[in-house]
């Protein structure tokens, strides 16, 4: 996607999550199953850290988060960081693509539920391992959609379309394909996500079709060692010819980690490298 079609998408977003009170009314991080996958994400935050939390929506992570260091938290809407859970909270209205934070200034850098939001996500990656110190840890916890069939519910309305879900399959597919032959991971963005147009449901703001291969194999290049990776559950289905056939292509490294909602851990090997920017 070029630099104006990026920047329209993200203005459309940030206008839709400034006017929407959807997250505000029934906000799905209540819910006692993902607040337990969240939890254990801060269980890789070592007690003490420096932590930053990007795209903290709401500020909810900062209860499990808090107890085991300083905490700060950054988010683009200024509509979700008024309705944070303390006042005390230290907390900063910006772009994840931009931190207003200098290299290596926290031990820990955490996001979830968020990458998929990102219009840019090599560009949030890429700042949030440049704020990261080294020997410091990257938390990555959110959903994923790593078989070419799977799709987010921002692509809901189209997917009614039996064509349209086996074209979006093949292209999806061979992306993946190319990118697990060395050549470039395809970072698939939903131009026109169903929120910004359809009735809202969850993830219907979702414009990054998270890949998990493609995200470790990024930060792999920048550096850093996947520590811990899991799936809360692979979503093998009911059919046992289907479940089969999943658990075949799961043994492959580019659908290790395929399941609902993704928890990735990364820790630093190197210092942030600047003279290269332009990932």
């Amino acid at each position: 996607m070029d630099k104006a079609r990026s920047e329209r998408l993200r203005g459309r977003l940030r206008k839709f999550w400034s006017g929407y009170d959807g997250y505000l009314d029934n906000p799905a991080q209540g819910d006692a199953g993902e607040g337990s996958l969240r939890v254990r994400a801060a269980s890789f935050v070592p007690e003490g850290s420096r932590i930053l939390d990007v795209a903290c929506g709401l500020g909810t992570n900062s209860v499990c988060l808090s107890p085991r260091g300083e905490y700060f938290g950054t988010d683009i809407s200024l509509n979700f960081l008024r309705h944070a859970p303390r006042r005390d909270l230290r907390l900063a209205c910006s772009d994840g693509e931009a931190l207003p934070f200098a290299a290596e200034s926290f031990d820990a850098v955490i996001s979830t539920y968020a990458l998929e939001h990102c219009v840019e996500p090599v560009r949030v990656l890429r700042e949030m391992q440049r704020v990261a110190r080294r020997g410091g840890r990257i938390i990555l916890l959110g959903p994923a959609w790593d078989f070419p069939f799977w799709y987010p519910n921002a692509l809901l309305s189209r997917a009614k379309s039996l064509r349209w879900r086996l074209g979006y399959a093949a292209r999806r597919a061979a992306g993946q394909v190319r990118a697990m032959f060395r050549g470039a991971s395809p970072w698939m963005i939903i131009e026109e996500p169903d929120a910004l147009t359809q009735p809202f449901v969850y993830d219907s703001d979702a414009v990054y079709v998270v890949w998990t291969y493609e995200v470790i194999r990024q930060m792999h290049e920048w550096g850093w060692r996947l520590i811990h990776g899991e799936a809360d559950t692979p979503l093998l289905g009911d059919n046992a010819l289907v479940r089969f056939g999943k658990r075949v292509f799961m043994k492959l490294a580019a659908y290790r980690y395929a399941g609902s909602t993704v928890l990735l851990v990364f820790e630093k090997r190197r210092a942030f490298d600047t003279t290269n920017l332009s990932g």
